[in-house]
């Protein structure tokens, strides 16, 4: 807003002219070239110290920290890059003409992950027509390389802790590279690697105590975050249960075509089970796998997944059929029981999910619960209400127990009442007024949030149909309402569009008491409407001054 305001001004100027960087550039070409120092840079005083030394530069976090940790991570991610090299130029050799120009260019691919974009990549820079295998070999190929490059991200290193959120991304990075490696190079290999990785990374000490160094934050962190198509197959299986699917869907860089599917309930338990075809969007790596999820509610979810063996397909139909049977029958310890037989997997769980995911499904399972808890105490408030009123008449201290019921209901139903459409000002000024006269503390930032998106929202649908009467006179209750809250409100967006939507509508013609009943509302909304200012939009440079002359937001 402030840069909008000067901007303003200094248009009006007429010996001015804005202009940018390009234009500037190529008005008054450089005159001088300059080189950069190698090994340089603008926040470390010691070259590049701060990315590869304890060097001294830090940001003060903690009294008698160190940046001991930053040479072994740098060894170590060096030792990384320099031992994946050579193993990706062994493994690309059949696939690319020159595996690093091809790195280079895959940024192309980076910017536009369609199947056209990688299919046009891959011709210009493959020795031939790739099979299936190959491309997706070759894609992960290049994905290895981009993480090698990413583990190297400049604010990895500029803070003072190997634990913190910057670091840790970039041991992530790291991590990515170990899993692809395994997964290209072979398994035996990949280990090896890792093995080593840890070891150096062992070397990389922790200011925090119980951080200890970078091994145990791999172990801990980075491993947990590293996912397979199996683990999205999971994902998958449990959010069905909360989220109703198309046949084709996408869940972040997954693309997961549904190929058969089933739920089976009784009483709160419920089966879901199916198979489905699930296929990585950046390496384009498919596998089919068949999934069972049962939810007993809650939280109380357990999957299990495994790749799916087509030699095997009269097991799976025999697993369906007891599954079935055993859910109707509400026998949930033989529904385990066919999980282990078939599956003999690893099980997963709402933790299992995606972080997003995880929060997400979680807010919906607490939903209910919130609803009943809600129910409740307001019941208990409700039914002693009027001894709470005595007792706060008459001095005599207030149980702990009905206090908090009646501080619950009272906010929950002022949040009801400012959230219902249209606001219900009625049922506002009785509970405020229960609340000032019980002493009871209201949620000043949960209902000061609430009422200034309700405020925001009266306006964009006023100023979508500004000479509707009904959107006016809710606009005007609504502030009316919102004003008697024991609480300031921070409504400047709803006051930006009052202004601008009295610069357009002053010049229409307006419905008989419209324009009194809009400045009331001005008013109400505490913008200063004796001397209001408008603008003529057709005339950057004139101003016409309407009844009210200038505006000024308190």
């Amino acid at each position: 807003m402030a840069l909008s305001y000067a901007l303003k001004l200094i248009e009006k100027n007429p010996d001015v002219r804005l202009t940018n960087y390009g234009e500037f550039l190529e008005k008054f070409p450089p005159t001088h070239e300059a080189q950069i120092v190698e090994d340089t840079s603008w926040s470390c005083a010691h070259g590049v110290g701060r990315w590869r030394s304890n060097c001294g530069c830090n940001m003060g976090s903690g009294s008698g920290w160190t940046q001991e940790w930053r040479r072994p991570l740098r060894e170590a991610l060096d030792w990384l890059r320099n031992t994946v090299a050579p193993l990706t130029e062994k493994y690309a050799a059949p696939l690319f003409e020159d595996v690093w120009a091809a790195r280079d260019a895959y940024v192309a691919v980076v910017f536009d992950r369609s199947g056209e974009a990688t299919s046009k990549f891959l011709a210009s820079h493959a020795r031939h027509e790739l099979s299936q295998q190959e491309r997706i070999t070759a894609l992960k190929l290049m994905e290895l390389q981009r993480h090698a490059l990413l583990m190297y991200t400049s604010c990895g290193w500029f803070f003072d802790e190997i634990s913190g959120i910057e670091t840790v991304q970039i041991i992530a990075y790291a991590g990515r590279v170990l899993q692809l490696a395994g997964e290209v190079f072979g398994g035996e290999e990949g280990s090896a690697l890792e093995a080593r990785f840890v070891e150096l990374m062992r070397k990389a000490k922790s200011n925090v105590p119980e951080q200890q160094d970078g091994a145990a934050i791999y172990q801990r962190q980075i491993k947990t975050m590293q996912v397979g198509l199996e683990q999205v197959g999971a994902h998958y299986a449990i959010s069905s249960n909360f989220t109703n699917y198309p046949d084709e869907t996408e869940l972040f860089c997954y693309s997961i075509r549904r190929l058969t599917y089933e739920v089976v309930t009784s009483g709160r338990g419920r089966l879901l089970f199916g198979q489905a075809r699930i296929a990585s969007q950046i390496t384009q790596e498919p596998e089919t796998v068949i999934f069972a999820v049962v939810h007993f509610g809650d939280q109380n979810i357990t999957a299990v997944v495994k790749r799916y063996d087509p030699s095997r397909v009269e097991e799976y139909k025999e697993f369906v059929d007891g599954a079935r049977s055993a859910v109707i029958g509400a026998d949930f310890p033989a529904l385990i029981r066919l999980f282990d037989q078939l599956f003999r997997s690893k099980t997963y769980t709402i933790q299992s999910l995606f972080r997003d995911e995880q929060r997400r499904i979680v807010k919906l399972i607490l939903a209910s619960t919130i609803a009943e808890v809600e129910s409740s105490l307001i019941a208990i408030y409700e039914d002693h209400a009027s001894l709470l009123h005595f007792l706060g008449k008459t001095g005599v201290p207030k149980p702990p127990a009905l206090s908090m019921a009646a501080s619950f209901a009272v906010n929950v139903k002022l949040r009801r009442a400012l959230e219902s459409d249209p606001i219900d000002a009625l049922q506002v000024r009785a509970y405020r007024g229960l609340a000032s006269g019980d002493k009871i503390e209201v949620d000043r930032s949960t209902l000061s949030f609430i009422a200034d998106h309700k405020m925001k929202q009266v306006m964009v649908h006023l100023q979508k149909d500004f000479k509707n009467t009904t959107r006016l006179e809710n606009a005007l209750m609504t502030a009316r309402t919102l004003k008697e809250l024991p609480f300031d409100l921070n409504i400047w967006q709803a006051q930006n569009i009052w202004y601008d939507t009295l610069k357009f509508a002053y010049r229409q013609v307006l419905p008989d008491g419209w324009m009194e009943k809009f400045l009331e509302l001005g008013t109400q909304m505490k913008i200063r409407v004796d001397e209001l200012v408008v603008e003529d939009e057709e005339n950057q440079h004139a101003e016409d001054t309407v009844a009210v002359a200038s505006t000024q937001v308190l």
